[in-house]
């Protein structure tokens, strides 16, 4: 385990994970700390049959592990980051039981995590209280929608409302 402090990001493999590894990896370069990046794999299994191609048992999860590690080392290499100050882990299990266990294994200074897009319905919903509670490290959620997504929405409503839907030339507006 490196002398350096330890930032994780915990990522899932939708389109916030980018914007959360970037603001792990700014943290990690200010405290000159080694950045983990981790995806945790929740997968109980049984559903083989339902496949197109059934696999064995445990098939389906070795297939999502691998398809996880290439996704998050496709990150780390779009965002162009040094992958010696990088590791990459793909954990399997229930999200927060694992993540609370890394946090416990890895003692991090910080934890950089994306807000639930589903509140208290989602998965990792009071994930922050459990890291807090396994070790003494700061919590940090990246907002779920990056800056200025909410004004380019502004925007084409603004366009779609003032737009020509037909109306004679010589109509008010």
């Amino acid at each position: 385990m490196p002398d350096q402090s330890i930032i994780i990001a915990a990522v899932d493999l939708d389109g916030r994970a980018v914007a959360v590894l970037a603001h792990a990896a700014r943290l990690a370069a200010v405290c000159q700390g080694h950045l983990v990046l981790v995806h945790v794999v929740d997968y109980v299994g049984g559903f083989e049959s339902d496949l197109p191609f059934p696999q064995r048992p445990g098939a389906v999860l070795d297939d999502m592990v691998r398809h996880a590690r290439a996704g998050l080392v496709g990150m780390v290499s779009h965002l162009e980051l040094d992958p010696k100050r990088v590791e990459v882990r793909v954990e399997s299990g229930p999200v927060a039981e694992t993540l609370a266990g890394l946090a416990g294994l890895l003692k991090p200074r910080y934890w950089v995590i994306g807000q639930s897009r589903l509140g208290l319905l989602s998965p990792t919903a009071g994930l922050a209280a459990v890291l807090k509670a396994r070790s003494d490290c700061e919590v940090l959620a990246v907002p779920s929608t990056p800056v200025g997504v909410g004004k380019a929405i502004l925007a084409r409503m603004r366009h779609w409302v003032g737009a020509d839907l037909g109306a004679p030339t010589g109509h008010p507006r």
